[in-house]
């Protein structure tokens, strides 16, 4: 008998059985990943930063500290639920030329984490990864995606990513593997040690403004011309009204 027979053959039978649950978990996982039901990954469309106190209101630009949240077309939902259907919801944030539907998601973003790859953070520091769907009376219906919580960009200025264009967006993935998203792009740049954003569709001096309430540049100037001209307008009404001296009393 080999050492080998020997050493299995004299096993405590709780290790054995420690062992044989292992391996069966490993075998049970492989397969569900090889049947995953995802097809080709979707890609469902553009996401909305938008103010967490009011959705309607579209976030355009701002630092580090500027808060946000996300906002996907309606209907917008995951193939199965988390409860019957092991479906996850994942965040992004990787360098522009990279693909989302080929990122692979572990338990803290996307992987290799680093580099410009990284989940979108909370507010309070926490990455938004590996969250569930509303639950299902039963399988087999679409996941329906709760409300996002506030993000910021302050956790990923504290690793010094590097300035450039960034996909952002949501992910519905199956063991990690990404089956449908939804992105958008910002520009990240460097003022002077601080980090600020912008969409790329926002003009490129957004970025240097001190105001995040997405409001454009033009128009908060506009506004500024037009009151500067009503006071033009009324300090010379006043220098051409008449003046009446009041009648001397004999």
């Amino acid at each position: 008998m080999s050492f080998r027979r020997i050493r299995w053959a004299h096993a405590p039978r709780p290790f054995l059985l420690v062992i044989a649950f292992l391996t069966t978990m490993g075998a049970s996982t492989h397969v569900l990943s090889a049947t995953a039901p995802i097809g080709d990954p979707v890609d469902a469309g553009s996401v909305v930063l938008v103010s967490p106190e009011d959705l309607s209101k579209a976030v355009t630009h701002g630092s580090a500290k500027t808060p946000f949240t996300l906002r996907l077309p309606d209907p917008a939902t995951c193939p199965g639920d988390s409860a019957n259907d092991q479906w996850r919801i994942q965040t992004f944030s990787v360098p522009v030329t990279g693909e989302p539907s080929a990122i692979r998601y572990g338990p803290i973003g996307p992987e290799p984490v680093g580099d410009g790859h990284y989940a979108l953070f909370g507010v309070d520091t926490t990455p938004f990864v590996q969250e569930l769907t509303l639950r299902n009376p039963g399988a087999g219906q679409p996941g329906v995606i709760p409300a996002f919580p506030a993000f910021s960009f302050e956790v990923v200025a504290g690793e010094n990513v590097p300035a450039g264009s960034y996909q952002i967006g949501v992910a519905c993935t199956y063991f990690g593997v990404t089956a449908k998203y939804w992105h958008t792009e910002v520009v990240l740049t460097d003022n002077d040690g601080s980090l600020r954003w912008r969409l790329a569709t926002a003009p490129p001096d957004v970025a240097s403004s001190d105001s995040s309430s997405g409001v454009p540049t033009a128009l908060v100037l506009g506004g500024a011309a037009v009151l500067l001209a009503a006071a033009l307008i009324w300090r010379r009404a006043a220098t051409r009204r008449p003046t009446t001296l009041a009648k001397e009393t004999n």
